[in-house]
């Protein structure tokens, strides 16, 4: 996720996005494309410099940004200086600086010295703001806790005053020229979940609390604000209907002691917004003064505003917990980010406006740029453990390096390899006899615990499944469905159990209720978008047939009775997700009384707990399946619809059966694949995909992060698959693979695969199997920015038992629904569009749904003719699955790649880079990649016509969330690997 400012939350950095077809840092009519490397400017006193970071460091230089000079000509051990804001007398400079990964206030003479530090606060401090008095106000965020504001003598005598009243975020604090009042932003008293608005306070209060004015009521968020030196008016970052850039709002006669001047002359549009103050109020009308978006800052005669631009994306949320929001390096920035602007304003839109362009540039940056993705990556995955003495020796190893850097690519390289030699972020876990591999490391313990028991590796999967429903409840849980595929000893071939959800038996293309005029789904989450829930059925099924019976049905709930009864201690993943969709979750009652308890969003540290799911868990696991869907819960489900608008009836439930169905399979290189068959198409696409690259031999060793020619195969096998295949429900539609899996199909497409240029289909590439697609998106007309909501997890033993399981919410946090006494989440998995096509697919009663979820085994070419281990001539090697929406059968792509071609370990194979592809304009392949694949191989395949999107920061582990267990037969052993993008952890009998 692309942020604001380093260390900012993941809620201010997420609402500050242009939307589509917004103006950014650059005017439509640009001839060219303008980069400075500036992220904030501003205004000395007397108006004859501008203080600015440049390269993620502190320099003043002239208004035209000629002499500049550096305010710390050597920096004091951080990574990044950030925020600069000039002290009344113009003598002194504070500023933010990070030191091992988190930012203090200090301050430096404005005429250049050593710098001291103002705060060491534990979290961090950002965005000072001077008073008259000589004190200091600036941005407080504790660990795990929210922004407040705070001031301190700029002398460091006496402690932190808190200036934020009441538990409202505030940040971004700005005094005014008369030190009378602060501008800061806050999401107090706001309307809307990723929504905050510019106030302003009073700094001191003749009696009772300090007067508050709200400036701004909007969607979205603001940020940045910054006064006139009329103490009348405050400029601030914003996007107004599409419109991004920098607006001022006039502060209300009569609040600072003015007399209300605006100075709003000229011909840009104004707006009213709202209420401002106490409700009801008219709201300041606002002057859009520029359309480059970004951190402004108003000259001491109030004619002029010097823009510091920046560009932001929101690529949605798929379930990347808030960790760290660090911004990339400057240096790394693309063409238009980070450009300085002078604009006369507010006057005319943009009137007067011209770059500013720093007349020299500091070969520092590069070695800033380092410590910046060193620092981060301390921060993220090495500030403790095994690893963290590696991360170490690795600064040591290439910092000095940089001091030979000439120029970016160079710059490039160095990062390069040092993250090529990344230390595992978790410890692998094995050589075992049995493993654990799931979303969170509660789950895989109770897992593992089942296998110390003597339960199989089925007993195993049921238990961790039941505990995965409360500790990762945004994902999954007995609202929503899932896929198993099996394999067990002494079977001829692997076993799929599905237990998709399924439409309701009342819907009707004709209905008002649940269908828009066009097909879509009327509401975007509640209880009219569930689907009958299936975990339930699956599990039982697998209990009843395949189960061990050494551990009971009861004592396999019983660890997730446990968890939701006495409750767990939580990280940052479900905080975020509950963050992601508090207006959801808000809007009904027995949702909010678990996920928003008290009506906050949960901290990472707090004990979570959910009593009425444990429950409902006791009566499953007193009655049996049966309870859910014949007994008491079904009957509690019924009642709760009907009496809510849900659609799902005591006789949907009673109906509703698990399913077992062959797999499909398919080779790759040596190895027989075993994947997951209709109602959903992505087994097939990732067995297809397989036998097109199985024609391609690589050299020994070689992976898409090492070698060129890999990648380009890997992304064109993919992209060369053909459409054509009907995959939906076969109990609702006749299924027809085609010649998609026979050998001499996938060689004819292989061999459209050019070594030396991306493929280009006439007509654009087919795809009817592909699986690209969003899930809570297809067939509906309901724009979501969280995206589908999955998890997966393997457990497997050294005798080559094996089963991967799947399972879903359809969107995190599903549809935000829980009834009352249940506890548990529904899916969103009842979908429109299709209902009324009629076309094949199209959305029937009772018709089990389709996703992107991929469950796999490989088996591995064995001397042992005899079928010893069920499969002849293949002993059991992997079981792999993931989560993440379009990202799913891309990781488990990845991974199979990673382990059977490069030969890596369970850990190494779930760390390597990931990389999702999909299409591009005039037949390009646009490949989105997590940044840890060596620029000069990305260089490479560019000049054959690939193009990629980077996702995350440079050597962060991003998107997909997957489970994998590797077997060793011969040596009756196997290893597990963590993934270290979300929650997950693996566990292992006696560990």
């Amino acid at each position: 996720m692309l942020v604001v400012g380093l260390a900012v939350t993941t809620f201010i950095a997420t609402s500050l996005v242009p939307m589509p077809g917004a103006s950014l840092s650059a005017a439509s009519q640009e001839p060219a494309a303008v980069t400075t490397g500036v992220r904030e400017a501003t205004w000395s006193p007397d108006g004859k410099r501008l203080a600015t970071t440049w390269f993620d460091a502190i320099w003043t230089m002239t208004p035209d940004g000629k002499d500049p000079k550096r305010v710390v000509p050597a920096a004091q051990g951080w990574a990044a200086e950030r925020d600069p804001a000039w002290s009344p007398d113009g003598k002194s400079i504070a500023f933010a600086a990070s030191t091992n990964g988190s930012f203090d206030v200090w301050i430096a003479p404005a005429a250049g010295g050593a710098a001291r530090r103002l705060t060491a606060q534990a979290g961090d401090e950002r965005w000072p703001s001077w008073t008259r008095e000589g004190r200091v106000v600036f941005s407080h965020r504790p660990l795990n806790g929210t922004w407040r504001l705070e001031s301190m003598a700029a002398d460091a005598k006496g402690d932190a005053v808190v200036l934020t009243p009441g538990d409202a975020a505030e940040w971004q604090g700005s005094v005014s020229p008369d030190g009378k009042w602060i501008a800061f932003i806050s999401d107090r008293e706001s309307e809307a979940n990723n929504d905050a608005d510019v106030w302003a306070r009073e700094m001191t209060a003749a009696s009772g609390q300090p007067r508050a004015v709200r400036l701004t009521r909007a969607a979205g968020v603001e940020g940045y604000p910054t006064w006139a030196s009329d103490n009348a008016r405050v400029a601030f970052a914003a996007t107004r209907t599409g419109t991004a850039g920098v607006w001022a709002v006039a502060v209300p006669a009569g609040t600072t002691g003015t007399t209300g001047t605006t100075g709003t002359t000229g011909t840009a549009p104004q707006r009213g917004r709202g209420a401002g103050g106490a409700a009801g109020a008219a709201a300041p009308a606002e002057v859009l003064a520029s359309r480059h978006f970004g951190v402004p800052s108003w000259s001491p005669d109030g004619q002029m505003l010097a823009i510091a631009t920046f560009t932001t994306s929101n690529p949605g949320y798929n379930g990347n917990p808030n960790r760290n929001d660090n911004d990339a390096p400057t240096a790394f920035a693309g063409a238009n980010q980070f450009a300085l602007w002078r604009v006369l304003a507010p006057r005319a839109v943009d009137e007067g406006a011209a770059t500013i362009a720093p007349a020299s540039t500091d070969a520092a940056r590069w070695t800033s740029a380092f410590d910046q993705v060193w620092q981060t990556l301390k921060g993220m995955y090495y500030a403790s453990g095994p690893s963290a003495a590696t991360w170490d020796a690795l600064r040591d190893k290439y910092r000095p390096k940089m001091a030979q850097v000439k120029d970016l690519p160079g710059a490039e390289d160095v990062i390069d390899q040092m993250i090529a030699e990344q230390p595992p972020i978790k410890p692998p876990l094995g050589p075992s006899k049995g493993v654990v591999a799931s979303g969170h490391p509660l789950a895989s313990a109770a897992g593992a615990a089942v296998l110390a028991r003597g339960g199989n590796v089925v007993d195993a999967g049921i238990a961790t499944a039941f505990a995965l429903g409360v500790v990762e409840p945004d994902a999954t849980g007995i609202g929503g469905d899932g896929q198993a595929i099996l394999f067990l000893k002494g079977m001829a071939e692997p076993v799929v159990i599905e237990y998709k959800d399924m439409t309701p038996s009342r819907i009707a293309p004709d209905n008002a209720r649940l269908f828009t005029p066009t097909g879509g789904r009327t509401a975007p989450d509640g209880p009219t978008v569930a689907n009958i829930p299936g975990v339930v059925a699956g599990l039982d099924l697998l209990y009843q047939k395949y189960g061990s019976k050494k551990v009971s049905w009861a004592d396999l709930i019983a660890p997730a009775v446990k968890l939701a009864d006495e409750g767990y201690i939580l990280d940052e993943a479900l905080p975020t997700t509950i963050a992601e969709g508090k207006d959801a979750f808000a809007k009904y009652p027995e949702a909010a009384k678990i996920y928003l308890p008290g009506g906050k969003v949960p901290k990472a540290g707090d004990r979570f707990f959910n009593k009425d799911y444990a429950e409902t868990l006791r009566t499953i696991a007193k009655d049996g399946a049966d309870a859910f869907y014949r007994g008491s819960i079904a009957r509690r489900i019924a009642d709760d619809m009907t009496a809510n608008g849900g659609v799902i009836s005591l006789e949907d439930l009673g109906q509703y059966r698990a399913m077992e169905r062959k797999p499909i399979s398919g080779r790759f290189h040596g190895n027989l694949v075993y994947s997951v068959p209709a109602p959903v198409p992505t087994g097939l696409q990732i067995v297809e995909t397989l036998q097109i690259l199985d024609n391609y031999v690589p050299r020994a060793g070689a992976t898409y992060a090492n070698s060129a020619d890999y990648l380009h195969y890997a992304i064109e096998a993919w992209r060369v698959r053909d459409g054509g295949a009907r995959i939906a429900d076969p109990e609702r539609w006749p299924v027809d693979l085609g010649n998609h899996l026979e050998p001499a199909h996938t060689l004819d497409r292989f061999k459209l695969i050019d070594p030396k240029k991306v493929y280009s289909a006439a007509g654009g590439r087919g795809g009817a199997a592909s699986g690209d697609g969003r899930e809570a998106s297809q067939g509906s007309e309901d724009v979501r920015h969280v995206e589908t909501g999955t998890t997966s997890f393997v457990v497997a033993d050294g005798e080559g038992n094996m089963i991967a399981f799947t399972q879903t919410l359809s969107t995190w946090g599903g549809n935000y629904y829980v009834s009352k006494g249940l506890g548990f989440l529904y899916n969103d998995h009842f979908r429109g569009g299709g209902g009324r096509g009629g076309g094949f697919g199209s959305t029937l009663p009772l018709m089990r749904s389709s996703s992107t979820s991929v469950p796999t085994l490989v088996f591995a070419p064995s001397s042992d003719a005899t079928g010893r281990y069920g499969v002849a001539g293949f002993a059991p090697k992997m079981a792999v699955g993931a989560a993440g929406n379009a990202w799913i059968p891309a990781s488990v792509y990845n991974i199979i790649l990673n382990v059977i071609d490069g030969g890596l370990s369970a850990q190494q194979a779930i760390e390597a880079p990931r990389l999702l592809i999909g299409g591009g304009a005039g037949g390009r392949s646009n490949v989105q990649i997590e940044d840890r694949i060596p620029r000069a191989i990305l260089a490479d395949l560019e000049a054959r016509g690939h193009t990629f999107t980077k996702v995350g920061r440079k050597g962060e582990v991003k998107f997909g969330y997957a489970a994998v267990a590797v077997v060793d037969v011969g040596k009756q052993t196997v290893e597990g690997g963590a993934e270290p993008r979300r929650s997950h952890g693996t566990a292992s009998p006696g560990r």
